[in-house]
């Protein structure tokens, strides 16, 4: 019932949403813009084809070449994890789940719509994992 209500407000809140925040954008000096453009934007983008490569390191041999970038896409897959991930997912990460990985392996068996957002993601990494499964997910995924 509470998905279906989501589903029906989603279409007539996301254009108000947007206006909004277009709206309000203009309103910011640059420098404000830029760093939420990094944030929100550039640095999860950066972490989505940074972690296809880094994970390789996991591999062994010559893919060990690759620790130095696998530890700066480690230090930004921390820092989105406390900050933009949560913001995005309304959840914070727990005691125990520093990367996002982890957070997401919790956030998979969500029934809800973190659920639904997080089932996909865990997918992508799973995808590119070279001893998969790198997020267990659930029977009815």
């Amino acid at each position: 019932m509470e998905l279906n209500l989501f589903a029906e407000l989603l279409p007539v809140v996301l254009p108000i949403v947007r206006e909004l925040i277009s709206l309000l954008w203009w309103l910011l000096p640059d420098t404000v813009q830029d760093l939420l453009l990094w944030q929100f934007v550039y640095l999860p983008m950066f972490l989505a084809a940074g972690y296809v490569l880094a994970i390789q390191y996991e591999r062994g041999g010559w893919w060990r070449l690759l620790l130095p970038f696998t530890l700066v896409v480690a230090i930004v897959d921390v820092w989105l994890n406390f900050t933009t991930f949560a913001l995005y997912l309304a959840s914070a990460p727990g005691r125990k789940e520093v990367t996002f990985s982890q957070h997401l392996e919790r956030l998979v068996h969500d029934p809800g719509w973190r659920g639904l957002i997080a089932r996909p993601i865990a997918r992508y990494t799973n995808l590119f994992d070279p001893t998969p499964p790198h997020i267990a997910l659930p029977e009815s995924a």
